[in-house]
């Protein structure tokens, strides 16, 4: 399907109750981003519900250092339960290079917040939060 091409294909069966995405939307640029969440109201008939879980980025460096650092530790903890023999260091460096870090394109949680009420979502919030992953629900 192109860009748009499926708004086309369930417009007829528009409008819904709920729309949920999970952990899509982040490999999309910012601005395809903004006009998803444009489409997906469109979509939605008044009082439904956007729920949308998704990874995110830290506003701030050290914000974002920290995530890593646990993150880091629970992959390191993961190596040593299954005896892989991988030393933390190594565990790093395949976590920062791993091939598919270039396809997530991650936007702060208080953007994308934003950006859905630019779109029209009056009820917008971050319900669940935890260092890179979100969860938030939206209602038009």
């Amino acid at each position: 399907l192109g860009l748009e091409d499926w708004v086309c294909t369930l417009a007829n069966q528009a409008p819904f109750d709920v729309i949920v995405s999970g952990f899509a939307i982040h490999h999309q640029p910012d601005e395809r981003k903004r006009q998803l969440y444009r489409e997906i109201f469109n979509l939605l008939k008044p009082g439904g519900i956007f729920i949308n879980i998704e990874h995110v980025t830290s506003r701030t460096n050290w914000v974002k250092a920290i995530f890593d650092d646990l993150f880091e530790d629970s992959l390191f903890a993961y190596h040593e339960k299954q005896q892989s023999g991988k030393t933390r260091e190594q565990v790093a460096s395949e976590y920062y290079y791993r091939p598919d870090k270039a396809a997530n394109i991650l936007a702060a949680v208080e953007d994308q917040c934003d950006w859905l009420r630019a779109a029209g979502f009056e009820d917008v919030d971050c319900y669940f939060k935890i260092c890179n992953y979100s969860a938030s629900e939206n209602m038009p």
